[in-house]
């Protein structure tokens, strides 16, 4: 007996099995935490799209783009309260919302909120903000030998709603906008947007003479060869809805059968106004234009006319601009634009300040302005299907008064071509009322 009591064999093993028990405990006790952070990034997740949806949702109050759909239907907590419960998140007894996923019922113990509110400042500047705060509270396991026997995780985001100080006169819908050459753009008071989500979405193609004065904002990123024009480029912000997508899709349903007196006779351009018919082929346009002209077949303006007037040029069908040549072009958008019944009165509205309109189908050479033409367009130019080009050493200038904006699928400017909305005021009735959604917090 004496050398059994005395024996050591085991011992180490006995004083393992001893040490193991408190680091177990300390594994599964951080295990627990583990869930908790788990936990804790899915909430900051749910919180991040509800604050984000409410922002769009009040978005839509503060300034509407025109001609795009919001859906108003709902409240802005309930929108934020929607994409929580998408997220798994919901209020007990508050879980029927479209494409929920929350449960009907939580395990003994747990519980869940969501709160989405509107500010009218946050962390002291004013503003119009949407917060969302979510959290769980769950019983504590493990930790109770710590003293606690619940467990609360929260998670809030904070959304900003808030308007560009300078909507863009130049935008692109969906490819990038290019620099290349010696082009020289000066738009400072309302600057250059791209929807593009690539690298380049706007892009700088050499160093060397590329001139640009205007704010600059894109969904994607910038590129540049050379130089340091992506400098002064926002990337990554939110896409700016096309304003005028109603239009295109009036204009685009458009049918020659709309037009009272059919194809307009004659080798020279005439207005709706003064035929209520359609030019076919490529007719002759005149030096002084006044009125609504609509086209199906291509125009081509070459050699070196003087072209002066009031007028809104619309290509439909098919039918496509191209300038070239040495041609001196200054027109200003009707400011009512005439057309077949079958154009709502929502639609011509829209219309407003619509210079020239071509849905010509995408391609590569899309709309070119080229040659050495000296234009002043005061007035919004739109081709939401293909490219428009400006190159050679193409001037576009805006004598006071005078704001043009181009609304396009790209827009690329080459050559030595000139580009002058320095008379644009920063409230130009061409300019969309741009709303911006991001995320603060």
């Amino acid at each position: 007996m004496r050398n059994m009591l005395r024996c050591r064999r085991g011992s180490a093993a006995f004083a393992t099995v001893i040490a193991l028990i408190p680091l177990i405990g300390m594994m599964a006790l951080g295990g627990e935490a583990g869930s908790w952070y788990v936990t804790q990034q899915r909430a900051q997740g749910a919180a991040d799209a509800a604050a984000y949806a409410g922002a769009l949702r009040l978005a839509c109050d503060s300034a509407p783009q025109p001609g795009t759909s919001c859906n108003t239907t709902q409240t802005y907590d309930y929108r934020g309260k929607q994409v929580a419960a998408q997220n798994t998140f919901c209020n007990s007894g508050d879980t029927s919302y479209p494409g929920s996923k929350c449960p009907t019922s939580l395990a003994s113990g747990l519980s869940r909120s969501v709160q989405v509110a509107s500010l009218t400042s946050w962390n002291g500047v004013a503003g119009t903000y949407v917060q969302a705060t979510i959290s769980q509270q769950q019983p504590g396991y493990l930790a109770q030998v710590l003293g606690l026997s619940t467990v609360t995780i929260a998670a809030t985001a904070v959304a900003q709603v808030d308007s560009l100080a300078k909507p863009p006169c130049v935008l692109a819908l969906k490819d990038p906008v290019t620099f290349q050459g010696s082009p020289t753009v000066s738009s400072a008071t309302c600057g250059i947007s791209s929807d593009s989500s690539a690298s380049n979405a706007i892009g700088f193609v050499g160093n060397s003479g590329i001139q640009v004065n205007a704010p600059s904002y894109t969904v994607g990123g910038c590129s540049q060869t050379g130089g340091s024009q992506c400098t002064g480029v926002l990337t990554y912000q939110q896409p700016i809805p096309d304003p005028l997508s109603a239009v295109n899709t009036a204009l685009t349903a458009l049918k020659t059968s709309n037009f009272p007196n059919g194809s307009c006779s004659g080798s020279t351009a005439v207005s709706y106004e003064t035929g209520a018919c359609y030019n076919n082929g490529n007719p002759t346009i005149p030096s002084a234009l006044s009125g609504t002209y609509y086209f199906t077949g291509n125009v081509k303006i070459n050699g070196s006319p003087t072209i002066t007037g009031t007028a809104t040029l619309i290509f439909f069908g098919g039918g496509s601009l191209t300038i070239t040549g040495s041609p001196t072009i200054q027109l200003t958008a009707v400011k009512s634009p005439a057309g077949p019944s079958v154009l709502s009165s929502t639609v011509k509205a829209l219309m407003t300040d619509l210079l020239i309109y071509d849905n010509e189908a995408y391609s590569k050479q899309g709309v070119n302005i080229s040659g050495s033409s000296s234009s002043y367009f005061n007035g919004t130019v739109y081709v939401p299907n293909t490219p428009v080009t400006y190159g050679g050493n193409s001037a576009q200038t805006a004598p006071s008064p005078g704001c043009y904006q181009v609304i396009a699928y790209a827009v690329n400017f080459q050559g030595n071509t000139t580009l002058d909305n320095s008379k644009c005021t920063s409230d130009g009735a061409a300019k969309p009322n741009v709303q911006s959604v991001r995320l603060v917090q």
